[in-house]
């Protein structure tokens, strides 16, 4: 299915063209905060070019990530008379993270928000955003990304032939289970916990004496029922989305790693734009992002709360025990940091300790 979806909307693809559509759905909530001034409705629709743009969205239309899209296409569509139409493909109909970047340069979509450890397998220095413990709060975070080291990231997309508009904020990724509350590294030990499939991760569990079992996201809710893993990591607001609450009993904030997403497109797709279309698309990312950064904190806070509802016991790490999780990754962040780009990552290191 998902491959006639691809070979579909590959034959269908054209970068720049005259089709309309405007695909996707239409949020109700207002965007949080003034549009961008820079770019005026007169400087698109006095441009004769027309143009579709599908965007690729891994979560479903109800996740504020989703909403975030729909933001930018309703200002992208309204400054420029609807010649810039947006479809959104929501719930990795095109495919997951790594399938649909590799095809941005094909054109089975035109632009992703791709997740940071994603492009890591491309451009290493994304890698460093995967680290874990390195945040505690969201100062921190945005000390990083939205200042010269995150620009300097989005730069080097270019030299492998994309374009990086902006970092949108997913969240701390917390741990769940359903065999009893970890309240220390020694409550870890023996746990068969469902990661992600890269290789940091991996080993940041093992460091902790778990049993890191990388799964499809598709599969997490029966595994997790079935008792073939124990537990799971996520974002609060994708636990909460997907029901795994539902399957577990405890939930540990023990904020291991903050996810971001990278909004991307092909290089070659965004060069053929008018400067006045890049420019509305650049303002169009910032309502996104700047959406995404306030609504991950509250969308955040409600899945949590809904959580504690619903009879999940939730843990919140003292600052001791926070301390010893750190210790105890503090080797494969030191590897990792190093391997990655040792320069780059004390650089990091310190911008992040700059800000209390």
């Amino acid at each position: 299915m998902k491959k006639r979806m691809l070979a579909a909307l590959l034959a269908g693809s054209m970068l720049l063209t005259a089709c309309g559509g405007t695909g996707g759905q239409t949020a109700s909530q207002a965007p949080k905060g003034e549009a961008p001034q820079s770019a005026s409705a007169d400087a698109g629709t006095q441009s004769g070019q027309k143009v579709t743009m599908k965007v690729s969205v891994g979560v479903a239309d109800n996740h504020f990530e989703a909403v975030a899209v729909n933001k930018m296409k309703e200002y992208i569509e309204e400054q420029t008379g609807g010649n810039f139409t947006v479809e959104i493909f929501t719930g990795a109909q095109i495919g997951n993270d790594q399938e649909v970047f590799e095809g941005l340069k094909l054109g089975v979509a035109d632009m992703l928000p791709c997740g940071t450890d994603i492009i890591g397998n491309f451009s290493k220095d994304f890698g460093l955003l995967s680290l874990p413990y390195l945040f505690d709060n969201e100062k921190q975070v945005e000390a990083v990304v939205e200042g010269e080291f995150g620009q300097s990231l989005l730069k080097e997309l270019e030299d492998i032939g994309y374009v990086g508009l902006g970092f949108g904020n997913f969240g701390f990724r917390h741990t769940t289970n359903s065999k009893h509350p970890i309240n220390s590294v020694e409550d870890m030990k023996g746990l068969k916990i469902r990661t992600m499939t890269t290789p940091i991760h991996l080993e940041v569990f093992e460091a902790l004496g778990a049993n890191p079992t990388p799964m499809a996201f598709s599969e997490l809710f029966s595994a997790l029922q079935q008792g073939v893993v124990d537990g799971q990591e996520n974002p609060l607001m994708n636990i909460y989305a997907n029901k795994l609450h539902e399957v577990q009993k405890y939930l540990t904030l023990d904020g291991h790693v903050f996810t971001f997403v990278t909004f991307v497109v092909s290089k070659d797709w965004y060069d053929k734009l008018e400067p006045s279309y890049q420019q509305i698309l650049n303002d169009g990312i910032k309502i996104a992002t700047e959406y995404m950064k306030e609504s991950c904190e509250s969308e955040d806070a409600l899945a949590l709360e809904k959580m504690k509802e619903a009879g999940v016991e939730v843990v919140e790490l003292t600052p001791e025990a926070k301390d010893e999780f750190r210790e105890a990754v503090k080797g494969v962040s030191e590897k990792y940091g190093n391997e990655i780009n040792p320069d780059k990552y004390k650089e990091m290191l310190d911008i992040i300790a700059s800000v209390q």
